[in-house]
């Protein structure tokens, strides 16, 4: 059974009620996606739906998915796994089955000048 941490920054750490990080105890198989869209969900009942409005694209109050049946991600956050963007640690993507002892960093887009 993979436990993963799951690290939130900025708005997301104050929509959760000021959590910083989390453990989820996941079945084998369990994907980010599923992490994302489903778990973190129903550990934060009463802001679940601001929590998905922020974290995947919506259309018409409902999320997007792509050609695959793949939520979309907002492009307003940056999602890492190990200090990794998700994309760049396996071609599944948002499918990426999470591993014991994975971490999961959750950042909004950062600016400088």
């Amino acid at each position: 059974m993979p436990t993963v941490k799951v690290r939130y920054f900025a708005v997301l750490r104050e929509l959760l009620g000021n959590t910083r990080e989390e453990k989820y105890d996941n079945k084998n198989g369990t994907t980010l996606v599923d992490l994302l869209l489903n778990h973190i969900p129903e550990r934060h009942r009463k802001v679940s739906k601001k929590w998905k409005e922020r974290i995947f694209e919506m259309n018409k109050g409902e999320i997007r998915f792509d050609k695959q049946g793949i939520p979309v991600l907002s492009e307003y956050y940056l999602i890492l796994v190990n200090g990794r963007h998700f994309n760049l640690i396996s071609k599944m993507g948002l499918r990426y089955q999470l591993k014991d002892g994975d971490v999961i960093a959750i950042l909004p887009p950062v600016s400088g000048g």
